[in-house]
């Protein structure tokens, strides 16, 4: 008897050998096992997605962050702004006029005062879908809320500024007749009208104050009033605050279909197109606010509509900057936004008959006729001579810039400052009397600041997207060559040659003579 000793591992495999063994113990084993191709097919084609996938990334990213950003009734951005929760303040600065008594022999001395902060809330009502053509259509009720603590001022403060009821009436009847002019010059006598006001902050806001001349107002037909409607007080805001009229019926689209962003404007108070204006201004276009373009450029221009200035303005790329952790693109109203017709001809339909200075802009059109110039804070950009007719202006461009900072890629708004001013138009008028002298000028009123930072969870979000973003398609390319490694070891190991073993098994004497006859 003799014993072939085979090692494999730790296992020892004894077998007897023998002329005549079974055919079971003589089988080879070559076969290669079908869970090695199986696996090497599975490798290959998970290869092949992972590559196809790293070289369509941007592609992939962009898809499915359209379709999250898509407003429908389900989709988280509906949720977030139907009713946003980032804190958004309402920042309100007044101009003291400090020498009323002595106007116009001298210059307005104008002290600012402020801010008066408000937490403003916004909440989309009236909802409607349109399906077929891929809007919604909405309301905004903004609401806002004064804020003593953060404020540098109470609502008692006394202000002394401009007569604005009385400057609107003077300016409505520049094309009057002689006796029409006459009339009125008596009208402001008569109820004891002066070139300023002394008013509370309060009364000059949101409560508004009584004045004889809205009374006489109500009873003049709408070609004297302008068409403005009837009020029974006067406030820069007044009957604002909960209104659902502030910013209009809007109509956007949701972004649903294919090639379109969500949130850009179609229809403001039910028209396509604004009415106020003529030609190129008169075009309706860009981003109601809310949403912004995404893969955004230093070449690109931000195309906003905002309802307070009744316009869409092109912002510019002026800077770039980093925000916790994100780069960001800063885009901001420059010298050539409120620019006149002299310097850029595309404005010239934005006049409206006064274009005289450079960086303001006639809004008396969409203001019932009322005397109303829009600028930048301290007439920031404007025309110098502007700042000669006052004192106290001092543009700062950190302070008063009016200004998105957006993360280019996803186009998300990480800082936003919303800054302009009012200023009222005076011109002398022969035949009314306190209006006799006035210069020729723009009067500052005040200017707002509605400032929104992003919430440190919501940056700490973007910047996981981001990085998504960025990395995705690195990550895809190196598992496309993690699974090609294994495919190709895999192959090579199912194309090797392998070795033949023996597989003995005991075969059983059929009898014990068998033995004999055969000694070992």
């Amino acid at each position: 008897m003799c014993f072939a000793r085979l090692q494999c591992g730790d296992w020892m495999f004894f077998c007897m050998f023998k002329k005549n063994v079974s055919p079971l113990s003589a089988r080879m084993r070559g076969r290669t096992p079908r869970w090695l191709w199986l696996g090497a097919g599975s490798g290959a084609l998970l290869a092949l997605t992972a590559l196809a996938a790293a070289l369509a990334w941007t592609s992939i990213f962009d898809s499915a962050l359209a379709s999250q950003l898509a407003l429908t009734p389900t989709s988280r951005s509906f949720h977030d702004w139907v009713e946003p929760t980032v804190p958004l303040y309402f920042d309100i600065y007044f101009f003291n006029w400090t020498n009323s008594e002595r106007f116009p022999d001298e210059k307005p001395d104008l002290v600012q005062l402020g801010p008066y902060r408000f937490i403003e809330k916004r909440k989309h009502v009236n909802i409607t879908w349109y399906d077929n053509n891929g809007t919604i259509a909405y309301k905004t009720q903004r609401s806002w809320f004064f804020d003593e603590q953060a404020s540098n001022g109470t609502l008692q403060d006394n202000i002394t500024t401009l007569n604005a009821i009385a400057a609107s009436a003077v300016y409505r009847s520049r094309f009057w007749g002689f006796l029409q002019q006459k009339g009125l010059s008596m009208g402001l006598a008569m109820f004891n009208q002066n070139i300023a006001v002394s008013k509370l902050a309060r009364e000059l806001l949101f409560e508004g104050y009584d004045d004889p001349l809205l009374d006489l107002a109500k009873s003049l037909p709408s070609s004297t009033t302008g068409g403005a409607p009837p009020v029974d007080k006067f406030g820069w805001f007044y009957e604002r605050n909960n209104s659902l009229e502030t910013d209009g019926y809007m109509e956007v689209s949701t972004g649903q279909l294919s090639g379109t962003l969500p949130g850009q404007i179609l229809k403001w108070n039910y028209e396509d197109h604004i009415p106020y204006y003529e030609g190129e201004c008169s075009k309706l276009s860009g981003s109601a606010g809310e949403f912004i373009a995404r893969n955004l450029t230093e070449e690109s221009t931000l195309t906003m509509f905002v309802p307070d200035l009744c316009r869409t303005v092109n912002m510019e790329y002026v800077d770039s900057g980093e925000h916790e952790g994100l780069v960001f693109n800063k885009y901001a109203l420059t010298q050539t936004s409120f620019d006149n017709s002299t310097a850029s001809p595309s404005n010239t339909c934005f006049c409206n008959g006064e274009c005289a200075w450079s960086g303001v802009m006639n809004v008396s059109a969409c203001r019932y006729g009322s005397p109303a110039f829009l600028s930048l804070p301290h007439f920031l950009h404007g025309d110098a001579q502007l700042r000669d007719y006052v004192t106290g202006m001092q543009p700062d461009p950190e302070a008063h810039s009016f200004y998105f900072a957006v993360e280019p890629k996803l186009g998300v708004p990480l800082e936003v400052a919303a800054r302009f001013q009012l200023n009222i138009y005076l011109e002398p008028s022969d035949n009314v009397n306190l209006y006799q002298y006035v210069p020729r000028m723009l009067f500052p009123i005040f200017w707002v600041e509605q400032k929104v930072n992003m919430e440190s969870s919501v940056i700490a979000e973007l910047r996981f997207v981001r990085a998504i973003y960025d990395w995705g398609g690195t990550v895809c390319a190196c598992a496309a060559l993690v699974f090609a490694v294994l495919v190709t070891i895999a192959t090579c190991w199912a194309r090797k040659p392998q070795h033949i073993k023996k597989e003995c098994v005991y075969s059983i004497p059929k009898d014990e003579a068998e033995l004999k006859l055969n000694p070992i």
